[in-house]
Parts: C-alpha cells; structure tokens; sequence
C-alpha cells in the first residue's frame, strides 16, 4: 500500500454502510446466542416421526462424496426445487463440497419438500416456516460422524441461523471446545455453530434435525427460548 498522511483527522466517516451492518449484526449475534445450545419451545413427536421417516428410508442420500465410507445420509425438508427424487440434491452435502460454478448460499434453498409438507410430525416447525431455509433431516449409524468445524459466520448476508435437535442424544456424542452436551431427546435448539464442534453416532439409527434459517429473524428467535 502506498505512503500516506498519518496525522489525527477529526469528523471523519470512516465506515461505510456495510462495515456498519457487520458491527451491528455481530453484537446481535453474541446477543441471543449465550450459550452453545438453547432449548427452545419446538419438539418433535418422536413417535410419530418414528412411524413417519421409515417411508422414506428408500431415498436418504450420502450426506456429500468427500467421505464417501462415513455412514450418514441425509433428506431435505428445504431445498433448491422441492424435488426430492432427481439425481442430485445439493442440499443433502457440505455446501462447500457443491461445484463452485453455482455459487450455492444456504438462503437459496427455500423450497419445501414433500417430506416437510407431508410429515404431521414436521407440523412443530409451521410456526417459523416462512424463516426457514436449507434443513435436513440426518441420519447416522453407529460411527457416523462430523469431523471437527464450523458452519456459520457473525457476519451478514451469506450466513445463517441455526436449530439442532437429536432423536436419541443418549447414543450422540455432541462436543464443543471440549464440552460434552446432554440434550432432550426431540427437543430443537437454538445452535451457536460458529463455535467449533462435532457429532458422532454410537448407535444405528440416529436421526438429527438440522433446521437452518434466514438471519432476518433474528429479532424473533428469542421469542422461542425457554
């Protein structure tokens, strides 16, 4: 960078619109998210969902090719164009593991599936639907797992909010900067993933709701905590 005139300067505008967006966003981020985890008011009918999601056992994708030997799947409840059925569904991967070419963001999946419109058991989350974007429901057998990461940023635009919420947290190893977490089986959270974390299986058939939401919600989400 060139030389420049280091001398105080008094009345200067030194950010502009978006460096102030960035700032105020943050500080709304850390705000709600106290806490790793937090329980909110949205849980599941485990038993319904359980005679529900065996119809569906046929179409559960390799969540991503990067490790292709790893035992979890996934299905969209949101994604590019409600088809669950085609060829590809790059909802159901790592979205940085889709081609670059199409320049994915989690906002540009917002398309109901027949999973999410069909399922009584996905009913719990109409309350908050128009926020809803990307969301899976995973499953893993025992060893499946996610390798140590990250999935959201404080920043605005790109990134997003987060909901977790596990069927069988007994047999779910969910660990944060060291940090074992117990969880209500069912019960969604409201999760801070721009903490490091990861989750592995210790028993087959471990479902998780992995619920991703616009961030202009983020005045309401509070709403939900208990």
């Amino acid at each position: 960078m060139h030389i420049v005139d280091i001398t105080p300067k008094d009345n200067v505008d030194i950010n502009t619109e978006d460096d102030l967006n960035r700032f105020k966003y943050f500080d709304k981020y850390y705000e709600l998210h106290t806490k790793f985890l937090q329980p909110t008011n949205i849980k599941v009918d485990l038993k319904l969902f359980n005679s529900e999601i065996k119809q569906y056992h046929d179409i559960f994708r390799q969540w991503g090719y990067n490790r292709p030997k790893n035992l979890r799947y996934g299905l969209s409840l949101f994604n590019l164009d409600g088809d669950i059925r085609s060829e590809k569904d790059y909802g159901c991967c790592p979205l940085d593991t889709a081609p670059p070419e199409l320049d994915l963001r989690e906002r540009d999946f917002k398309v109901k599936t027949e999973v999410y419109t069909d399922m009584e058991s996905m009913r719990v989350f109409d309350p908050i639907e128009k926020h809803l974007i990307r969301s899976n429901i995973l499953l893993f057998h025992k060893g499946g797992n996610f390798t140590p990461h990250i999935d959201t940023c404080p920043l605005p635009n790109d990134w997003n909010l987060r909901l977790w919420g596990n069927a069988d947290p007994d047999n779910y190893i969910f660990n944060y900067q060291g940090n074992l977490i117990k969880a209500e089986p069912g019960r969604l959270y409201l999760c801070d993933t721009t903490r490091w974390h990861y989750a592995e299986a210790t028993a087959d058939w471990n479902y998780t709701f992995f619920i991703a939401m616009k961030q202009d919600c983020i005045d309401e989400v509070h709403k939900w905590l208990i």
